[in-house]
């Protein structure tokens, strides 16, 4: 019995060991905010309420506020009179937090409203919404055909101006740089009329610092001087893609990742940090979360979604998405991609632990 107890604690304490390891230096902890569910942004006005995109049982989708807790659900767009109602996705909050941001598809185009699932973009305009839902203003009207298509609207954080991506050229899927479509990062000037609140864009800019690629821009640093973005710049193929800041006047470009699949960045309300989604040393194939300093130095892993020997695998390939942090920037809430086909996601409520605060 003796020499039984003898090799059995070794291996029990290897095993143990394995299975604690994860566990002990983890950077952050997560929780399933809606199990159905992707776009998200987090109200820093004070109301603390986040408007995330939801799917309901019409199968488009729609934007609906909650508390961090989950509680007081409520859907803004559902069967609206003044909208479409079909997708409407993207919501990004004013810094007033009395209107929204989104992604409107058209109510009726040539194609399928596939192609206008979030992250396509297709058949798609910009809208404003007062978060009551009393009032809806169509922004910018895109052409009604296939070669265009918008993503990710943003306000600048003084409420002055704002950012979205424009598509330019459909995706040709014979081709390796354009596989995804040729973008174009746009800018404006918005203000709301002085008699009245009907809002008004003014100062279109047109970026495409690389020549024509794709774009994907995902809005300005918390000082507003900055746009943060990915794109596949000088690359061969559209799965080459690398995160970059430009100043907002589209000078001083800098490239802040320098391999493998990078996307969808986003920045602490202070500005200190950025986080990104990226395929580096995700064993299942998917994308996880990282951290860097805004000029791309000091890279450090948030998530483990990926990675089967750690407590927060999946279980299977998950794709990191756009995330928004909390006013305090303790947390962040980001959609989790569980099929990169269908669109079809989660949403997740990440806590970053002391060790990366």
């Amino acid at each position: 019995m003796t020499k039984l107890r003898t090799l059995i604690l070794p291996l029990f304490l290897i095993l143990f060991c394995r299975m604690d390891a994860p566990q002990k230096n983890l950077p952050t902890s997560f929780t399933i905010f809606r199990e159905h569910g992707l776009d998200v942004c987090w109200d820093h006005s004070g109301s603390n309420r986040i408007a995330y995109s939801s799917k309901g049982k019409d199968k488009y989708y729609d934007i609906h506020f909650a508390m961090p807790d989950g509680s007081h659900d409520t859907c803004l767009t559902c069967d609206h009179p003044a909208l479409p109602n079909r997708h409407i996705c993207c919501p990004y909050w004013h810094p007033s937090g009395k209107w929204l941001l989104m992604v409107v598809e058209k109510l009726k185009h040539p194609g399928s409203s596939t192609d206008a699932l979030p992250g396509f973009g297709a058949y798609s305009d910009i809208w404003l919404m007062s978060a009551d839902g009393k009032k809806a203003y169509k922004l910018v009207d895109l052409p009604n055909d296939s070669d265009h298509g918008v993503i990710a609207p943003r306000f600048s954080p003084d409420g002055k101006h704002i950012s979205w991506t424009d598509r330019k050229k459909s995706p040709n899927f014979l081709s390796l740089k354009r596989a995804m479509g040729y973008w174009t990062i746009k800018t404006a000037d918005f203000k709301f009329g002085e008699n009245d609140s009907i809002p008004v864009i003014s100062n279109i800019q047109s970026f495409e610092p690389g020549g024509e690629s794709f774009y994907e821009c995902y809005g300005y640093s918390p000082d507003g001087n900055k746009l943060i973005f990915c794109s596949s710049i000088n690359k061969p193929s559209v799965w080459d893609q690398q995160i970059y800041t430009m100043n907002t006047d589209g000078t001083n470009l800098l490239q802040l990742t320098q391999k493998d699949y990078n996307e969808h960045g986003f920045y602490k309300p202070d500005g200190s940090k950025i986080i990104w989604m990226t395929n580096t040393k995700s064993g299942s194939a998917g994308t996880d979360w990282w951290m860097m300093n805004p000029d791309g130095s000091d890279k450090e892993r948030l998530t483990y979604f990926n990675d089967p020997d750690s407590e927060q695998y999946a279980g299977h390939s998950v794709w990191a998405g756009l995330g928004s942090f909390s006013p305090d920037g303790t947390r962040f809430i980001g959609g989790r991609q569980l099929s990169l086909w269908t669109q079809e996601g989660e949403i997740v409520m990440v806590n970053l632990l002391a060790i990366v605060k």
